[in-house]
């Protein structure tokens, strides 16, 4: 699409193929809050049962079974600051970010990649789907964004991914062919988020729109060598460029156009019925005919259904999305030899001696078929068999969830990651609180508890486990996460 000349708002230039006074208007509301449940930790019926008695009014996101609008009468306190979003129970989302993975689709026991992962609403959201099960290789830069995204991996309890750290053009030459599902959701100028970040507009420049689409070419290329034949490729940004949109897509169409095939967007299951994408589609076709109009291109016109969410279509940010299936191999896979990880199985005695002391401790040793211990440094780590056995040509930067302390004297102190996850499976050494007690806790005191109670405690409310206490002499130490403990600051 050719630059035209400078305008007085980067969106007049959309005025071709959109509404431009209600795309202004709607770019300038505040969004709807917007959630996604965890059902890794809470039900979708538990959650409801919650924001029930909480007052909140509940509006389903078409496109995501486990996302709701939230109107709330009383903003006394932030959504953020819920005991059950401190937790990991529900993830704050936007609702158009949702839909990347709702169209990827990922299923249990698959090997699939994040390319762009930070800060990992997405990646959390995938783990969900796939309910633990297989392995999700989460990639990205930045070291800032890689601790943001680690720190949102425990909280949800995300125990199936490993964290890689690679320019995400790495994977389509090292790891062709080895996920059945890649999402990459690239980089981009951000045009769509302004309203939530007014200042996202104003560093949209054309050269910024034109380094923005070579990359996610690059990218996007990557992506679809990485996944295996057969596999679901989902490309995404939440810009509105076309040029980082449509033309990216319709690129690398061009380029592997007997490899590559779009995927029909589906029909989404409502309780109501059925909700379908057709506005979104629309859009999209609009831009791909004015792009092909701009470059007098008019033979053989195909026109692929990619998904264009305008702020004003679905009252959500601006989105874009295309789904892709691989049907030819792209590119020859090259042998590489594999990196040492950075953490090793728990050896065989280490583990017996572990399950041994929860047991004797809960009643529980917290484990599940399918899951693997591993060890780093002076910690054990949760993970998944498939994500430990999983081959990277990479040392990886993260994997699982904190599990257990390895104290110097040989013992084993479970964390609070873990008793936020599976807490509930503890059996014994666990103390329900009542409204007083928690609010004692969440303001950073300690609690007089039954004498029977020693060592670790499993603290629960309302069925909710909490995080740990330690028990001694009839005291109760405050041993919960500071995240949680700030609720009550």
């Amino acid at each position: 699409m050719p630059y035209a000349a400078p305008v007085d708002h980067p969106f007049d230039r959309y005025a071709a193929f959109t509404d431009l006074a209600a795309l202004k208007e709607a770019s300038i509301r505040p969004l709807r809050k917007c959630v996604r449940v965890n059902t890794l930790k809470c039900s979708v019926e538990t959650f409801k049962a919650w924001a029930k008695e909480k007052g909140w009014k509940l509006t389903p996101v078409p496109w995501s079974r486990e996302g709701f609008f939230v109107e709330r009468e009383d903003h006394a306190t932030a959504l953020g600051r819920d005991l059950r979003h401190l937790l990991g129970h529900f993830y704050m989302q936007e609702a158009s970010s949702m839909l990347p993975v709702s169209l990827l689709d990922p299923q249990p026991g698959e090997a699939v990649l994040d390319l762009c992962a930070a800060p990992g609403s997405k990646t959390t959201q995938m783990a969900d789907a796939m309910q633990g099960r297989g392995v999700i290789i989460a990639n990205d830069m930045q070291e800032k964004r890689l601790r943001i995204l680690c720190d949102a991996l425990q909280r949800t309890g995300a125990a199936s991914v490993v964290v890689t750290r690679k320019v995400g053009q790495w994977f389509g030459n090292h790891m062709t062919e080895r996920f059945d599902r890649v999402l990459c959701d690239a980089p981009c100028t951000a045009q769509g988020t302004s309203r939530k970040d007014p200042t996202a507009l104003t560093y949209c420049s054309t050269a910024s729109i034109i380094s923005a689409a070579r990359l996610q070419h690059e990218l996007l290329e990557a992506a679809v060598h990485a996944a295996k034949v057969g596999g679901r490729i989902v490309y995404s940004t939440c810009t509105l460029t076309p040029e980082e949109n449509e033309a990216v897509a319709l690129d690398i169409l061009n380029k592997y156009c007997d490899q590559l095939e779009v995927v029909q967007p589906p029909e989404f299951a409502m309780e109501n019925g059925k909700w379908t994408m057709e506005n979104a589609v629309e859009d999209s076709l609009k831009v791909q005919k004015y792009l092909q109009k701009e470059h007098n291109d008019q033979s053989s016109i195909i026109h692929y259904p990619f998904l264009r969410l305008w702020p004003q279509t679905y009252n959500t940010e601006g989105f874009f999305c295309a789904v892709f299936r691989k049907v030819k191999r792209t590119k020859e896979p090259q042998h590489t030899d594999l990196a040492k990880r950075t953490s090793a199985p728990l050896p065989k005695a280490k583990r017996v001696t572990l399950q041994k002391l929860m047991k004797e401790q809960f009643g529980t040793d917290f484990l599940q078929e399918g899951d693997a211990l591993v060890e780093r440094m002076q910690q054990v780590l949760l993970t998944t068999e498939m994500a430990d056995g999983f081959p990277l040509p990479v040392t990886d930067y993260a994997c699982g969830i904190p599990f257990s302390k390895m104290l110097p004297d040989g013992r084993f102190r479970v964390t609070n990651e873990l008793v936020s996850l599976r807490g509930e499976m503890a059996k014994k050494q666990t103390m329900d609180l009542s409204d007083d007690q928690l609010s004692l806790l969440l303001s950073g005191r300690d609690l007089t508890c039954s004498g029977s109670l020693k060592g670790d405690t499993i603290l629960t409310f309302r069925g909710i486990s909490l995080g740990l206490g330690l028990a001694k002499e009839g005291v109760l130490l405050n041993r919960l996460p500071r995240w949680v403990v700030k609720l009550g600051s």
